[in-house]
């Protein structure tokens, strides 16, 4: 997913080769250490056959696999294009549904909770909705800037390390839960990197300047709004 690489998995992979499991672990095109698309048009869906390719041509017909992020939406249309290749499928991030079905969900749990979430976890997070939908757009502006002008903000980061690190910091923030409105920018900052954990930090976002893949990167999103977004409304 965005802004992860594979040094993510740094540690997770030995484990699984010590327990006799192959893994490959492929990075997203554009994202760490594999080249850039040439063309547009390279969506979640596009990655899930190509992901898919590189697996029969390593000579693995069945497998499985894991995902978060982008990786957990890719997982999935990978489990929806070829079932007969995928054994099992585990996410650590449930992809949105963006159709009718989730918006009444979403108005009728803003009324009665009790009769669409499952767990009192659920129930604080989601409830009440406005609470909710102020939370969703007051921390994932990046969502949509990335999704509609990639490029813009690509090149800042790839220009600037201090535009780069402040932009995927911010993220860290965001995902690691620790951004407080109440506090600056700079503070919400230090808190996500700390939480990350500086030495991972500090790797990940090298990955990113030194083989300037930020720009590149950031495509996914806006691929994905343009060419997939139908294929998980159903």
């Amino acid at each position: 997913g965005w802004p992860s690489t594979v040094w993510e998995f740094h540690k997770s992979i030995p484990m699984l080769l010590d327990q006799g499991y192959t893994v490959v672990a492929p990075s997203q095109p554009g994202l760490g250490f594999t080249d850039p698309p040439n063309v547009t048009g390279v969506s979640p869906s596009v990655m899930a056959c190509a992901y898919h390719k590189l697996m029969q041509q390593l000579g693995y017909k069945r497998f499985i696999i894991h995902g978060g992020d982008w990786g957990a939406i890719i997982g999935s249309m990978m489990t929806m294009m070829y079932p007969e290749s995928v054994i099992g499928l585990h996410n650590t991030m449930n992809h949105m549904n963006f159709g009718w079905r989730q918006i009444l969900q979403t108005l009728v749990g803003a009324v009665f909770p009790s009769l669409v979430y499952s767990s009192e976890q659920e129930k604080k997070f989601m409830h009440p909705v406005f609470k909710f939908g102020e939370r969703m757009y007051r921390s994932f502006a990046y969502f949509h800037i990335q999704s509609v002008l990639p490029d813009s903000y690509g090149y800042g980061m790839t220009d600037s390390p201090v535009g780069l690190i402040g932009w995927i910091g911010s993220i860290y923030s965001i995902a690691s839960s620790a951004r407080d409105m109440t506090k600056t920018a700079m503070a919400n900052l230090q808190e996500g990197i700390r939480n990350f954990g500086l030495d991972n930090a500090c790797a990940n976002i090298t990955i990113f300047w030194a083989v300037k893949s930020a720009q590149a990167s950031m495509r996914i999103y806006y691929e994905f709004y343009w060419n997939d977004l139908d294929l998980l409304r159903n």
